[in-house]
């Protein structure tokens, strides 16, 4: 599987709608159903100049994105990220390779010490992917967020280099 990790482009917005519109994106991140395409296509879009955002291709459809978001003033040295991929190519490599990615351009062109994120405690599958590229749980958030009818608990993590 040739899977191509590059800058995100302004015509992805179409297949990473249809990303952030299945379940399992909605289930593992704060994404509500029923978002526009024009609320996402504007979510896409760098917050700062500082964001950096990736698309994870595989014979001319993105199957997988992912931004980094660097922070700034006493926070500079730190920054943070989404990250999510296509059902049908799920566990893969794809997020492997994002998030190898975004850690590459961290550490070696920006100079971030502290990269973070809060993933959902049951979320097995991202905690294994988290470990595996250093990040550690640094706390528990208890009832951060309301999924499908209940309240779920969210770890915060970050990787320090």
């Amino acid at each position: 599987m040739k899977v191509t990790i590059r800058a995100m482009r302004g015509e992805d917005a179409v297949d990473i709608f249809e990303i952030v519109n299945q379940h399992a994106f909605r289930f593992w991140t704060l994404a509500l159903p029923y978002e526009s395409f024009d609320t996402i296509k504007k979510w896409l879009e760098p917050q700062s100049p500082r964001d950096l955002h990736f698309s994870a291709e595989l014979d001319g459809r993105v199957v997988g994105a992912s931004a980094l978001r660097p922070f700034y003033g006493r926070r500079a040295h730190a920054a943070e990220f989404w990250i999510g991929v296509h059902e049908e190519y799920a566990r893969r490599g794809i997020g492997s390779r994002l998030l190898s990615a975004m850690i590459d351009t961290a550490d070696n062109w920006l100079n971030i010490k502290r990269i973070e994120m809060t993933v959902f405690t049951d979320n097995v599958a991202a905690l294994a992917l988290y470990d595996k590229f250093g990040f550690e749980i640094e706390g528990t958030h208890k009832a951060a967020t309301f999924r499908e009818g209940a309240f779920v608990d969210a770890h915060c993590m970050a990787r320090l280099r």
